[in-house]
């Protein structure tokens, strides 16, 4: 990985001295395994929270020298290194490494096209019907079901019924005298 944080690897940080190795291998042992379970909260799948733990233990090397206080007050510091490392790990990357389209041209089609419908004739037809008639009809015509029209709307499963039906028959012979 040749960028943390950014900034190009070059202008990151020296090598690790003896004290901040030491330092650093402290802190792992006392925050590792919270480390972990904070990154499996930010994960959005469970196999990416190594990933995203390792990172911010990465990140935290390359910053160790900014850290001030005891080791016992670092928690707050290795947190807010791994949230930051989660945000990094699901940012988008360079543009070629961008998810591109493998379809097959020759596989995928296009749907045929329905000719548009005369829309004069089906507002003319729609407003013969009741608010309700129109209402039901429409979410019908979408493909929902009776029960999930009557939960929608609030009324029981017998008056949806009656209202598409209802609908439906004054539709029809309202089309048939315009056609």
């Amino acid at each position: 990985m040749d960028r943390i944080d950014g900034r190009p690897a070059s202008s990151q940080a020296a090598p690790l001295s003896t004290a901040s190795a030491e330092r650093l291998d402290r802190l792992f042992q006392l925050y590792s395994s919270r480390v972990l379970a904070y990154a499996a909260t930010r994960a959005k799948r469970p196999a990416d929270a190594d990933d995203i733990a390792g990172l911010a233990w990465v990140k935290a090397c390359v910053t160790i020298n900014r850290l001030q206080g005891p080791d016992s007050a670092a928690l707050p510091w290795l947190m807010c290194i791994t949230y930051r490392a989660a945000a990094t790990y699901y940012a988008p990357k360079r543009a070629d490494e961008q998810p591109q389209d493998w379809t097959d041209a020759t596989a995928s089609f296009s749907l045929p096209v329905a000719p548009p419908a005369d829309e004069s004739a089906d507002v003319l037809a729609l407003s013969g019907l009741s608010a309700q008639q129109a209402r039901c009809v429409k979410l019908a015509a979408q493909g929902l079901s009776h029960s999930a029209i009557a939960a929608r709307i609030g009324r029981s499963h017998g008056a949806v019924y009656s209202h598409i039906h209802r609908g439906a028959r004054k539709l029809r012979s309202s089309l048939a005298l315009a056609g």
